[in-house]
């Protein structure tokens, strides 16, 4: 992801997607043909989200229908930006 010539920085709803999505896709092969929701989301924003942004993620812990998840949003430079931590259930 990167910004547009007209802004500086992503919009941070922008920012909250990618971790988000980063989550689900790390918690998906746990729980492989059923549907994944977000029950619980936590935010930290540790810097200014500028350039090319990558987002990764992994399964921290949970069991047959939770999953306990970390992602970090970092800039191209490497450095962290924000990280998320999420509780996503299996449905």
């Amino acid at each position: 992801m990167s910004t547009s010539p007209q802004h500086t920085a992503p919009d941070t709803g922008e920012l909250v997607r990618q971790l988000e999505q980063a989550m689900l896709d790390a918690a998906r092969p746990r729980h492989a043909g059923r549907h994944i929701v977000t029950i619980d989301l936590h935010l930290s924003f540790m810097g200014v989200a500028q350039g090319p942004l990558s987002a990764r993620a992994e399964v921290v812990g949970g069991g047959k229908t939770m999953s306990f998840c970390e992602a970090w949003l970092d800039d191209a430079e490497g450095r962290t930006v924000a990280q998320a931590l999420g509780t996503l259930r299996a449905v």
